[in-house]
């Protein structure tokens, strides 16, 4: 069941039904409503800190290039809601906090960007490419020997998987590379927003009344920088996410 986003348990939603029917039959009245309100609203936090720790340890290590850009960009987010909520009041700061609003849209992407970064080079990595590559080159040498032909087949074989297995791990790596480098050019867009919000704060809170014409467009181009980027990044992030990484 889903109510603005919300998702309930069906069976949490019978067990406070319950609560209330049987406690009203009982004559409890009252306590049976608070009773029922708890046990629903008990399984619903449940189930939302059980999805925020699955969304946690899905997150790259601390310490991994994704990880690292991930940071980056939450920290960018927050201190641009830092900037913007100190700055006074006027038709800047309304401009920048839509901006500001604009650029956090951002996160999810660059989010789903880096967990899929990460797996893709775990699967890379988990591919032992220097052996293949020893096994790839001791085979050819077998090849070049003109062996009988029933050994000859068997070589072939045994290259034709090798090679596949290389062609497989150098497709993850370069996926892993692109995800990345999406991910960083996203993240060095919200810190250039993240920058030009600072300017703008400084220029509103030393003359509340300038109009830093030049300073909002610059920022104007970074938002439509990040959009666009935001769109194409979405586009490509679909695309990888369908790959299979089995026949990648």
């Amino acid at each position: 069941m889903r109510i603005r986003g919300i998702e309930f348990d069906p069976v949490v939603v019978l067990m406070a039904v319950g609560v209330l029917v049987v406690g009203s039959v009982l004559g409890f009245g009252l306590w049976s409503l608070v009773a029922a309100a708890v046990v629903a609203t008990t399984g619903l936090g449940t189930r939302q800190v059980s999805a925020w720790i699955a969304r946690e340890v899905e997150l790259p290590l601390v310490g991994t290039q994704e990880r690292a850009l991930l940071t980056r960009s939450l920290t960018a987010a927050g201190v641009m809601r830092r900037l913007v909520r100190s700055m006074p009041r006027g038709p800047v700061s309304e401009r920048c906090l839509e901006m500001e609003r604009q650029a956090r849209t951002a996160l999810p992407t660059i989010r789903d960007l880096v967990v899929q970064a990460h797996r893709v080079r775990l699967l890379a990595e988990g591919i032992p490419s220097d052996r293949l590559q020893r096994e790839r080159d001791e085979t050819v040498r077998l090849l070049a020997g003109d062996p009988a032909e029933r050994v000859r087949l068997e070589v072939e074989s045994s290259l034709r998987s090798t090679e596949a297995q290389l062609q497989t791990g150098l497709r993850l790596t370069n996926l892993s590379a692109e995800l990345v480098a999406r991910s960083r050019a996203l993240t060095g867009s919200m810190e250039a927003i993240t920058a030009g919000i600072a300017e703008l704060q400084a220029l509103s809170s030393s003359d509340a009344a300038a109009q830093p014409d030049l300073a909002l467009a610059n920022l104007s181009r970074e938002i439509d920088a990040l959009r666009g980027g935001l769109e194409e990044a979405q586009a490509f992030g679909r695309r990888a996410a369908a790959i299979n990484l089995l026949e990648v």
